[in-house]
């Protein structure tokens, strides 16, 4: 889950590179439709399963919401520094524990709202919101969050499935959708000034990231528990704090710092918990 919280950090800095380039819309469809060719390769080679009309409902649930948080990510990382952005997005930790607790009935560790509330705290310290300037980017990310949550808890529940096979159904999805929202600023995509080498491999780069985050993410949260996945992935935060810090040279301040300390210590004890109780298990 790390890993994956890293290439979508990796994501988000493509796409941050990417704005002054394209519309939002043109982003996100490219990173659907890259992510879908990588993943319908992958897929081949390795024989795996293409589904899409005979796809269960949980899965159709995953694309569906996934590719709506799709739009708010790509138009928050289009509007908003990479650091903000990201932690707008990973709000997700607030939603998915109340869809956890009180959407299917389970019980939610103490451990595990105390790494959310730690985590939701961090996001704001680094976030430092925008509300009071009435932000719309802010209101969109907070939506994209929300359905996030909805996919990925709709992900736990496709573990019959590979993750290529979830991959390439959400990608399709996603593929289609993002597609149709995109119509409006088609003719940008066949404006050959807008492309240099840079553009380029920020375009490839979206597509290649996308599906290295989503493969590791699907793995993650179909073996593990969806409210402390949720919580590590709050370690995207830390990361794209850290682009913003070499790429575009940003300082932070001491509440960014405290923010920061807050998301990623709750990151490492799961960490810990996780390798600790697999060496139990093991032995």
């Amino acid at each position: 889950m790390l890993f994956s919280a890293f290439s979508f950090a990796l994501m988000g800095a493509f796409s941050h590179a990417l704005a002054g380039a394209f519309d939002w819309s043109v982003i996100a469809f490219a990173r659907a439709f890259i992510n879908f060719i990588f993943v319908a390769a992958l897929a081949v080679m390795t024989r795996k399963p293409l589904i899409l009309f005979s796809a269960p409902k949980s899965l159709w649930w995953r694309s569906v919401t996934g590719t709506l948080s799709i739009f708010g990510t790509f138009y928050v990382f289009s509007n908003l520094p990479i650091a903000e952005a990201t932690s707008i997005i990973n709000t997700m930790p607030l939603w998915m524990a109340l869809l956890v607790g009180f959407v299917s009935k389970q019980h939610v560790p103490r451990t595990i709202w105390f790494a959310v509330v730690c985590g939701v705290v961090g996001v704001a310290f680094v976030q430092q919101p925008h509300f009071d300037q009435g932000n719309f980017a802010v209101v969109v990310g907070l939506i994209g969050a929300f359905f996030a949550s909805v996919a990925v808890y709709n992900l736990h529940l496709t573990k019959d499935l590979h993750p290529t096979t979830v991959v390439a159904h959400f990608t399709l999805v996603a593929s289609i959708l993002t597609f149709i929202v995109m119509i409006p600023t088609l003719h940008t995509v066949f404006e050959t000034t807008r492309y240099s080498p840079s553009i380029i491999a920020a375009l490839i780069g979206v597509g290649a990231s996308g599906t290295v985050a989503q493969l590791a993410m699907t793995r993650a949260y179909m073996k593990g528990n969806p409210a402390m996945n949720s919580t590590v992935g709050l370690a995207q935060v830390a990361f794209a704090t850290g682009l913003d810090v070499l790429i575009w040279n940003r300082s932070f301040n001491l509440i960014t710092i405290v923010g920061i300390l807050l998301i990623t210590i709750p990151t490492t004890l799961f960490v810990a918990r996780i390798q600790l109780r697999n060496r139990v298990q093991a032995t």
